[in-house]
């Protein structure tokens, strides 16, 4: 048993100075004021958390790599890398995202990603998220045009075999021909069809709705902007409450004030906090050549390339947090948006994304500037920072 006594706990909408989280058997097994625990004190780890934010552990939707891995090669070993240095950062779940590729490299990952899943490390792979390659030549942002296919029912299919299930969510533009039958059998198969990479206009991303549109994926980038006379794809992602919101918290990708318009608009319990994470991630500032052979400029914030496209995100979610909360989102929230939501977007918030008795014990411990002090993983420490010792 592992006792984390005197921290302030949320679960994450509520709040609970000086309480105690006890955890046996990869569970949550109480909750409750630091005085009426003291008596499990004897029988389990005691850590003491005092001063620090207990939440639960945060759950990436959207995020591809880390410290020069990626989860879009053949490797069962940069896999595991990935998964130990996002645990690091406070991430106890998170979906494998497997950019636009060729047909033969996409199979390649994915059946990678297979067999990494079988021996978990670090955070624990909660499925594959599917960036393409159906996606719109007029938005692709940092992804290849010649790799883009029109969308397929068969080839999703095909790669879900290969991928034994493991697809929980597709980026796809809709307004392609053949999209609305995507979208609806994505639907019917349990696959979350977020609408991304796309031009779509308001009244097409409507119909993307009508037929099981769910998600948006990094809302405002790689889609047709809000205009006040044409609201395009991104003023239908606010308008539809059907939609979740994916938001690249790094406060770069989307300025953090039009990060909170968003959250006004929808409100925050259709808005997830994702990293957009690449495989540059976690290395010093510098600069880094892809596989590809694309240069790319790395900050602790952003990838760019030479000619200042963005290419994603090199911000950590806990760092992500931050800069939500200093924008001036109340903490539960900012914590809701990075946990519990995906969670609920997964259909596993009855026992992720939370913190209570029963639940799994997927948790992060933070300093008050929000670095990540300890990550509690299915009940197992896997990061503990310097500073805790076990008493």
């Amino acid at each position: 048993m592992i006792l984390l006594s005197g921290g302030t706990v949320y679960t994450p909408l509520q709040e609970h100075p000086q309480t105690s989280v006890a955890i046996k058997g990869g569970r949550i097994a109480s909750v409750a004021p630091d005085a009426e625990l003291t008596g499990l004190a004897d029988a389990a780890e005691t850590i003491d958390v005092s001063g620090c934010i207990v939440c639960p552990g945060f759950i990436d939707m959207h995020v591809h790599g880390a410290l020069g891995a990626s989860f879009s090669t053949h490797s069962v070993e940069d896999v595991h890398k990935i998964c130990a240095y996002r645990a690091e950062t406070g991430t106890t779940g998170l979906l494998a995202t497997v950019g636009t590729a060729a047909w033969e490299h996409t199979v390649g990952a994915l059946e990678t990603l297979v067999e990494a899943a079988v021996h978990p490390t670090g955070t624990r792979l909660l499925g594959v998220h599917m960036e393409g390659p159906y996606l719109s030549p007029e938005r692709p942002g940092a992804m290849r045009i010649p790799l883009m296919r029109e969308p397929s029912v068969n080839e999703v299919a095909a790669l879900q075999d290969v991928a034994q299930g493991m697809i929980k969510s597709m980026t796809l533009a809709p307004e392609r021909e053949g999209g609305l039958e995507l979208v609806a059998y994505l639907a019917k198969h349990d696959i979350i069809p977020s609408i991304g990479h796309s031009d779509a206009t308001f009244e097409e991303v409507a119909a993307a709705v009508r037929s099981g549109v769910r998600q948006a994926t990094h809302t405002f980038n790689a889609m047709r902007p809000l205009h006040h006379r044409d609201p395009g794809t991104v003023g239908g992602v606010m308008a539809h409450a059907e939609i979740t919101a994916e938001l690249i918290g790094d406060g770069a990708h989307v300025d953090p004030q039009v990060g909170r318009l968003l959250i006004a608009a929808k409100g925050w319990e259709r808005v997830a906090l994702v990293t957009d994470g690449v495989e540059f991630s976690g290395l010093p500032a510098g600069r880094y050549e892809r596989a590809s052979g694309v240069a790319v400029t790395v900050s602790e914030v952003l990838a760019t390339r030479n000619d200042g496209t963005i290419t994603g995100s090199s911000s950590a979610m806990n760092r992500n947090v931050r800069v939500y909360v200093e924008a001036g989102i109340p903490l539960p929230h900012v914590l809701a948006m990075a946990s519990y939501v995906p969670a609920r977007q997964l259909g596993l918030s009855d026992r992720k994304g939370i913190i209570q008795a029963g639940a799994d014990a997927d948790i992060a411990v933070l300093s008050q500037d929000f670095r990540v002090m300890l990550t509690v993983i299915g009940g197992e420490i896997v990061h503990r920072a310097p500073e805790f010792s076990s008493s």
